[in-house]
């Protein structure tokens, strides 16, 4: 079998799997039925109803996921990336594809130079463009697991007189390949041509290197994600059926159904047919039941303010609708269900209650943010070397890139501070808990170079200094140090703790 048969086949099996998590997250979802009667009934009922929950959890872990800076060695390479970014977007772009790689399970980002008029790279540009996974795939390589071997682009166009023909790219390491359907079908590669443009031939040659890169927050190199909220389905399911039962309900609250009795033996206008559920039909508006051998009917409807006139008529009753707390106290033991299952939490599904801080909301975001430092170390080595590639595309071949990425931990300001503070009092440098603070880097740089960054430590630790003159003093009058070797230790103290003086010489 051929790679574009091979690439072909793989994006039809992924399709339905990345439907599936679309709708779970987008919708709409249709209500899953444990009966057929029921289903019947209800089956064009309550999609306006739906509250769907699996944006809840992918959100909370792509709010954690923030890169800050993205660095080179030199300041020339560090600004070409910058350059890079601001031309294309990224500001926006790297939280848009972490998100679907979230959301559906992959994601990928290609990169080539931007060309002009007569098919040169134009210095110093470089083209980035967004993949859904549904039109874009990467196939490993089943001998080197995590080595991508192709990857293939699908997308549809319109020739001159309107027809719609599938466009098709094969993405290698030395090569890219490109085809047209000949007609409308376009399953397999003998549906398939070689295309040409005005400006390229069919197979146009790749000197940069795999331009092709797979964000996955799941899974080893070579695999392939999983949806962020696939765990979450099932408790999703059971708050669709409770939600749009329970909204099913409420007609019956405004207008009640009532019902009357017949004494015995008195004849009545609808006797009721003593049949099992399944041997009525529902009416095509879900609203009436008939016998399925059309011989004898039920006039018993299920409509909110109906009357159910049966045998023996005799007395007027009320049928009383169920109150609410039957649906809402089930969902309240889903989500915390869904929690628990998904890593979410609870209080990022109702934020109308108490939320936690402090060392409360320390503890209960400690699973998420687990989960989250996981999807980091994931995405960390792709992005790097998608921001290699690039520079590459500009001339600097195997540069180094290194990221800044915004802490994870959700701690309240004032315990960020706090927890500084005690780190600076123990000797932890003051740039080092800056930057642990979540300040950028380069900020951090520059007010380290003015002077001023360290201050409220050194004097901290000249406090602590005058307090070890008077134990040195003792340590003279009792004949354990003599004068000059105190004096010496004292000036090396200072100079460590006030720094260079103005001339560096300290």
């Amino acid at each position: 079998m051929s790679d574009l048969d091979d690439a072909l086949e793989a994006m039809r099996g992924a399709e339905d799997g990345y439907d599936t998590a679309k709708a779970y997250s987008d919708g709409p979802v249709e209500e899953v039925f444990t009966s057929r009667r029921v289903r019947r009934l209800l089956r064009n009922q309550g999609v306006s109803f739906e509250t769907l929950m699996g944006d809840v959890v992918i959100d909370a872990v792509a709010d954690k996921l923030t890169i800050e800076a993205i660095t080179s060695d030199t300041e020339p390479r560090t600004k070409l990336i910058a350059d890079v970014d601001e031309a294309n977007n990224m500001a926006l772009v790297r939280p848009a594809v972490m998100r679907r790689a979230l959301q559906l399970g992959d994601s990928y980002l290609s990169a080539w130079p931007v060309l002009d008029a007569a098919g040169e790279p134009v210095p110093g540009k470089v083209l980035i463009s967004v993949h859904s996974p549904k039109a874009m795939r990467v196939l490993y390589d089943e001998d080197q697991p995590g080595t991508p071997r192709v990857a293939i682009q699908k997308w549809t166009v319109k020739t001159p007189l309107g027809a719609k023909r599938v466009r098709v790219d094969l993405l290698y390491d030395d090569r890219i390949e490109h085809y047209i359907s000949q007609g409308a079908r376009s399953s397999r590669a003998g549906d398939f041509k070689p295309y040409e443009a005005d400006d390229r031939d069919a197979v146009e040659e790749n000197p940069y290197g795999f331009p092709v890169f797979h964000f996955h927050g799941t899974g080893l190199p070579g695999e392939y994600g999983t949806p962020e909220h696939k765990c979450f389905i099932g408790t999703q399911n059971k708050l669709l059926k409770l939600e749009i039962s329970h909204m099913a309900g409420v007609d019956f609250n405004t207008l009640p159904q009532r019902l009357g009795l017949r004494d015995a033996g008195t004849p009545g206008p609808s006797p009721v047919d003593d049949l099992d559920e399944d041997e009525f039909l529902a009416s095509p508006d879900g609203q009436r039941t008939s016998s399925t051998t059309g011989d004898r009917k039920s006039k018993l409807s299920s409509e909110p303010g109906s009357f159910w006139d049966l045998e023996g008529y005799r007395d007027v009753k009320q049928l009383e609708p169920t109150t609410a707390a039957v649906f809402l106290d089930p969902r309240a033991a889903y989500l915390r269900e869904g929690s628990v299952v998904s890593k979410t939490p609870l209080h990022l599904f109702d934020r109308t209650g108490q939320i936690p801080s402090g060392e409360s909301l320390k503890t209960a975001n400690e699973p998420l943010d687990n989960k989250s430092g996981r999807r980091k170390t994931a995405f960390d080595p792709t992005w790097r070397a998608f921001y290699r590639f690039v520079l590459k595309i500009l001339g600097h071949d195997d540069a180094p890139v290194t990221l800044a990425w915004a802490p994870i931990e959700s701690t309240d300001e004032t315990t960020k501070l706090a927890q500084a503070k005690q780190k600076q009092e123990i000797g932890v440098p003051v740039d080092q808990s800056l930057t642990e603070l979540g300040y950028k880097p380069d900020d951090v740089k520059r007010w380290m170079e003015d002077g001023d960054g360290g201050l409220p430590q050194r004097i901290a630790l000249l406090a602590q200094l005058g307090d070890a003159v008077g134990d040195f003093a003792s340590a003279v009058a009792a004949g354990l140090m003599d004068q000059a070797t105190v004096q010496q230790v004292i000036a090396k103290l200072v100079g460590d703790v006030t720094g260079p003086d103005d001339d560096g010489s300290g």
